[in-house]
């Protein structure tokens, strides 16, 4: 039992000096037959794919190899494109070249996708065509002229030319071999962002995703060769490094599907015999409401890993009831390396509904108080972890570095939260104002820069308010400039041309002032209260 709100490190596990590689080559090692990655059929008359270990292996290599001759180790590729085969095999194929893999969310559009290309220097993107109906080829073809850094653009339609011997252009080299690579080698950027910045590159390195996949692996406890489904995005540290290392952690195979759909989800449930998978509120929420949830065979399924947002204890509650499996909670951050915290399929409905569980093995973690020292137990603080799995830097911010990850190895989450004597982390807020809209963090400061753009808008203020199907939602008040006119369709509309939908608020005010504080910082606590009498346009 604990006195303080400190818990020191577990040390049941080994660290292991693997690379993404090593975690590769052990599992083809041990079971270079086993299907390692499936991914169903798209649409009528398409054709399921599918891979053994082995088979990864080889098309991972020819990625690598693809890469070597027309980047460097330590160069920077990114990926813009939705989940596919490609993806992973990208993904694996730079792990074993030494290239970091810049991961950018498709939805993005020009104005963050000009930023994050630039900010990560990157020398090489790989794309799909079109997202979700929407055009990358212009978007792209608009931002070209200002990324002189970026040499190579590759489609993802055209993988097969990509990684051919025949399609090495002029000007490139020949490899015939992969080269070793580091443990502590970077292997990929993550962006995320803050409330008061520019959204920041998170870089992980190779020895740090490896071990938080297995450690989150041998906490959710299934047997190995469980299958796994893997319905969160490849640009997310789960859909990246949770799902994608932790089934190759585990033995498993990857059942990838491209988007998540409720049926599309059930389906694959039900016709691939899953044991594992992991979802967010909102996914949940749509299998409930599907016709076909009553028919579906959930008899292989054992845990569903939910997090990302706050639970609610009665999702938990019927997710464990309908379903009929264990429910796990994770507490997770890229800074951090992934999962953070994690309940046990052990645990009792008190603590699966109120906590997030404890750190992973090797993991410290520790309630800070307002003045700097240990919360006492059940005292609010923010939330402090110390890991080796823990991020190098944020790419080309060495300042913004210090101030979430200390000299002492300490990453300061932002969040709030409380201990109990026996170590399990309740998580009660958050210090930044960062939305958490189904299982996606949205910042409002970049919402609130484009809004600035518009020439009607003198200043607005983007919030979250609590949603019962999305967990947040995004609001913004608005103070119009002088004689200025606009509504909040035609605010919509000029944001959805700019920014990725999620983001866009779906609730709009106008307001003559906002609240401040005697600083003059708007009070958006204040906002937030006040929204149950909302103007919505």
């Amino acid at each position: 039992m604990l006195d303080e709100s400190y818990l020191t490190a577990e040390s049941a596990e080994e660290f292991k000096n693997w690379s993404v590689g090593d975690l590769l080559r052990q599992a083809v090692i041990a079971v270079p037959d086993r299907p390692a990655l499936i991914c169903p059929a798209l649409g009528a008359g398409g054709t399921e794919r599918h891979w053994t270990y082995r088979e990864l292996q080889d098309d991972a290599e020819r990625a690598a190899r693809a890469l070597l001759a027309r980047f460097e180790p330590g160069d920077r590729v990114a990926t813009w494109a939705g989940a596919s085969a490609e993806v992973v095999i990208l993904q694996l194929g730079a792990a074993l070249a030494g290239v970091v893999l810049v991961t950018l969310n498709p939805a993005n559009r020009a104005v963050e996708l000009g930023y994050l290309l630039s900010q990560s220097e990157v020398r090489g993107l790989f794309l799909d065509r079109v997202f979700r109906k929407l055009d990358n080829v212009s978007v792209l073809e608009g931002l070209l002229p200002g990324l002189p850094q970026l040499e190579h653009v590759i489609y993802l339609d055209a993988w097969r030319e990509f990684v051919a011997p025949a399609g090495v252009a002029a000007g490139t080299h020949s490899v015939s071999a992969v080269p070793w690579v580091a443990p502590d080698a970077p292997a990929m950027i993550l962006f995320t962002s803050g409330t008061t910045g520019k959204p920041k590159g998170v870089v992980l390195r190779h020895s740090g995703i490896v071990n938080n996949a297995r450690f989150s692996t041998a906490r959710i406890a299934v047997d190995p060769g469980t299958v796994w489904l893997n319905v969160l995005p490849m640009f997310h540290i789960g859909g990246s490094v949770t799902m994608t290392l932790g089934c190759c952690a585990n033995l498993g195979t990857q059942v990838l599907l491209s988007e998540f759909g409720a049926d599309s989800m059930l389906d694959a449930l039900q016709r691939y015999g899953v044991g594992v998978t992991m979802a967010v509120p909102t996914m949940l929420h749509a299998m409930f409401q599907s016709e076909r949830f009553a028919t579906t065979d959930f008899s292989a399924l054992q845990v569903i890993v939910t997090g990302g947002t706050a639970i609610a204890p009665e999702l938990v509650r019927a997710v464990k009831q309908r379903f009929g499996v264990d429910v796990m909670v994770l507490f997770g951050q890229t800074e951090a390396g992934g999962c953070m915290c994690l309940t046990r399929r052990t645990d009792g409905e008190d603590r699966i509904t109120s906590t997030v569980g404890t750190p992973l093995p090797l993991s410290e973690a520790k309630i800070v108080s307002a003045d700097g020292g240990i919360a006492a137990l059940n005292q609010i603080g923010e939330i402090c972890v110390r890991t080796r799995c823990a991020m190098l830097e944020y790419f080309r911010m060495p300042e913004r570095t210090a101030e979430t990850l200390d000299a002492e190895g300490w990453v300061h989450t932002g969040d709030l939260g409380v201990m109990n004597a026996d170590g399990y982390i309740q998580v009660t807020g958050r210090l930044k104002d960062m939305i958490i809209r189904g299982g996606e963090n949205i910042y409002p400061r970049e919402i609130e820069d484009v809004l600035a753009e518009h020439p009607a808008v003198a200043q607005a203020a983007v919030y979250g308010v609590t949603d019962a199907k999305w967990g947040e939602q995004v609001a913004a008040a608005v103070i119009l400039k002088t004689g200025a006119q606009t509504d909040g369709d035609a605010l919509t509309q000029y944001l959805q041309e700019r920014i990725a939908r999620h983001k866009v608020p779906k609730m709009w005010r106008f307001v003559a002032s906002f609240p401040v504080n005697a600083s003059g910082k708007i009070q958006k606590f204040m906002l937030r209260e006040s929204h149950d009498r909302p103007r919505v346009s």
